[in-house]
């Protein structure tokens, strides 16, 4: 009988991993009392929580993504649009353990030809691993025909394990975002963070900030190696910084979590503003959008995706 989690440590961190979804099911500092991811003890479904999310993350207009002329129809799941590539994307997918130590996990994960309603037989591949004061998740991908690969991470944080994340301070590397129509897909067009209420580069109380659920616009092209992202301050004075390879970071401050009456939760209890997501990725809709990064991936071409969370304490 298969585990139901694989829990690895180093330093003063302890993260339980999950093989559905290739999910980060709790992450523990000794600093703190709780994990500082939201999560659950039991079998409970976590959905998006915690799991990479995928082969396409965010939102495709429509559903509908065109590769060389020939329209590739995904599962609308969010009105007539597609988000994080339907009910069977790779967070609902029981991944394989590859390969594990006592700091590291490595998943894997095949998707055929056509699966998630996308061209290409891909093979995906985790890789978790703590140092330290550190969690870098290394993504990679390859596919034997030309497709799409826009994977993100959705782990909920909350640096004190209870209340919400309005008591939290947020710093990003950014200085637009994406503005977004009624139905959430992005009107195409870039706008200054302070429309967010957000200052670029400058630690802002989550309190005072605008609704959220857009994608923060770090750079306008993918990168080979790791730059800043965000930086996350609890009022406990504990603190995670985030560096990554993407050109964005989708925030959302969890306003729609719905409230979970039960003792099994893994550090904040489940609610409303109980956690923030920061998801590293692609752009959202790009394939459709003028300008915006590429997320094709070619046959002869290798899908690398990292990040880096430092934790730091008071």
């Amino acid at each position: 009988m298969k585990p139901k989690y694989i829990e690895i440590s180093n330093g003063p961190l302890r993260a339980r991993l999950l093989a559905k979804g290739a999910a980060l099911g709790g992450l523990w500092h000794s600093a703190v009392s709780g994990s500082l991811v939201l999560g659950y003890t039991d079998d409970t479904d976590l959905g998006y929580m915690g799991a990479l999310v995928g082969p396409v993350a965010n939102r495709v207009g429509g559903a509908v993504i065109e590769i060389d002329g020939t329209r590739w129809q995904m599962h609308a799941n969010e009105a007539d649009n597609c988000l994080h590539s339907g009910d069977q994307g790779i967070h609902a997918r029981v991944w394989e353990v590859a390969d594990q130590s006592a700091s590291s996990v490595t998943f894997s994960l095949t998707l055929q030809h056509g699966e998630c309603g996308l061209p290409g037989l891909r093979r995906i591949s985790a890789c978790y691993t703590l140092k330290q004061s550190s969690l870098r998740l290394d993504i990679t991908a390859n596919s034997d025909r030309k497709t799409v690969m826009n994977i993100a991470h959705h782990p909920y944080w909350n640096l004190a394990a209870k209340g919400d994340i309005r008591s939290h301070d947020l710093l990003v590397h950014a200085d637009t975002y994406l503005p977004v129509k009624a139905d959430k897909i992005p009107t195409g067009e870039q706008a200054c963070l302070e429309g967010l209420g957000l200052a670029g580069r400058t630690s802002t109380p989550l309190v005072n900030v605008e609704p959220m659920d857009h994608n923060l616009c770090l750079a306008s092209t993918r990168s080979d190696t790791l730059r800043p992202a965000a930086c996350l301050t609890g009022p406990n004075g504990m603190q995670l910084t985030i560096s990554t390879t993407e050109p964005g970071l989708q925030v959302y401050d969890g306003a729609g979590l719905s409230e979970q009456e039960t003792p099994n939760n893994i550090g904040a209890p489940v609610g409303p503003y109980a956690g923030i997501a920061m998801e590293p990725q692609g752009w959202p809709d790009a394939p459709a959008q003028d300008g915006f990064p590429s997320i094709m991936l070619h046959p002869d071409d290798n899908y690398r995706q990292s990040t880096l969370y430092v934790l730091k304490s008071a």
